[in-house]
Formats: structure tokens, sequence, C-alpha cells
């Protein structure tokens, strides 16, 4: 190695030197290692609250993906109420109703914008106006 740093005229690293010493006892401060004791109750602590979080998901999303595809079918014409269960039918009316309320409030919002927009407009006839 000497040879190369000779060869290149690059200066060779002294380990002894004042600042390798500031610059490991720094890399030493902040990078303590934790006992595995503590580092392995942790990370299985977090591996079970994800895969709790995961699977609550995952049910979720099926449950929800499930009753969209009973709603589509329905809409269809594949399936009718009597092949329905009461569960099922409940289960999609608190579907519709949900929906519903989301597109009230998508509709009161877009009313809003339009309203904003038309007042900017009538603001603007009337200063050109005056």
């Amino acid at each position: 190695m000497e040879e190369n740093t000779q060869e290149k005229n690059l200066i060779k690293k002294d380990e002894k030197s004042i600042f390798c010493k500031i610059k490991n006892f720094f890399k030493q401060f902040l990078h303590k290692k934790e006992t595995p004791n503590t580092i392995g109750q942790e990370d299985t602590a977090n591996v079970k609250n994800s895969n709790e979080f995961k699977e609550y998901i995952k049910m979720t999303e099926d449950e929800e993906t499930k009753l969209l595809e009973l709603q589509r079918k329905y809409r269809r014409g594949e399936i009718g109420e009597n092949d329905l269960t009461d569960e099922q039918i409940d289960a999609l009316c608190n579907l519709y109703d949900k929906q519903i309320e989301e597109l009230k409030k998508s509709i009161k919002i877009k009313e809003e914008k339009i309203q904003e927009h038309k007042n900017r407009k009538q603001q603007r006839t009337e200063n050109n106006n005056a």
C-alpha cells in the first residue's frame, strides 16, 4: 500500500492522529450496541404489531372487496334479494348509506366551489364596470 500512495502522491492516513481518535470516539459513542435481549424483545413486539395490523387490513380489505363485488353482482342482476342473507342485505344497505353520504359531501364541496367561482366572476364584472 505504501508503494501505491507514493506513486500517486497520496497522503498516508495516520490512525494515531488526534483527529482519528476524536472521530473514533464519536463513532463508538453514537453507535453503541444494545444488548441482544432488548433488541430481540423490541423486534418481536414490532413484528407482532405489524403482523396484527397487516392481518386487520387484509381482513378489512377482504370484507370490503367481497361487499363491493356483491354490490356489483346485485346491480348487474346476477343475484336477487332472495339470494342474499339478512346480514348481506344489512351490509349492502350500510354500504349504500355510506356511499350516499360520501356523494352528498362531494356534491356540497363542488357546489361551494361553483358558488365561489360565480362570486369571483361577478366581482370582476362589477370592478370592470365601475
